[in-house]
């Protein structure tokens, strides 16, 4: 399967408030469609700590459960933690992509937002986001 950017929605860019930028709906995207399937770079497991060590390290996604962890190349890597979440994402090894699928509808506007996963301390002291957004 080769997804083009032509066969997905709409999407925008805008900053958020403490949040820097966040990926918006431009249009109305039905529940189960394809958001996103972005190109990622695989960092094995033994090379991962290198990436938690600077800014990179925000913006890695869990690849497989062997523990390595990938780069994505798109806007999936603005999408920001938020509960409940409207996306989610999965690992396509097949096609490379980290594949971002909408959970319900999303209205034009919305924000597109996934669960990080962490406990809302890690959240705070490691992605900076507040108690208070995380969830917990």
């Amino acid at each position: 399967m080769t997804v083009t950017t032509a066969t997905l929605p709409a999407l925008t860019v805008r900053l958020v408030p403490g949040a820097g930028r966040g990926v918006f709906a431009a249009q109305d995207i039905p529940a189960e469609t394809l958001v996103l399937a972005d190109p990622v770079v695989v960092v094995p497991k033994a090379e991962s700590r290198h990436t938690d060590a600077c800014v990179v390290g925000r913006y890695v996604f869990e690849w497989n459960d062997a523990g390595d962890v990938c780069v994505v190349l798109g806007l999936g890597s603005l999408i920001n933690h938020g509960l409940p979440a409207n996306v989610a994402l999965d690992s396509n090894e097949e096609e490379q992509t980290m594949d971002f699928r909408a959970l319900r509808d999303i209205a034009a506007g919305e924000e597109l937002v996934y669960d990080y996963g962490p406990d809302a301390g890690e959240l705070g002291s490691y992605y900076g986001i507040p108690t208070e957004d995380a969830g917990g």
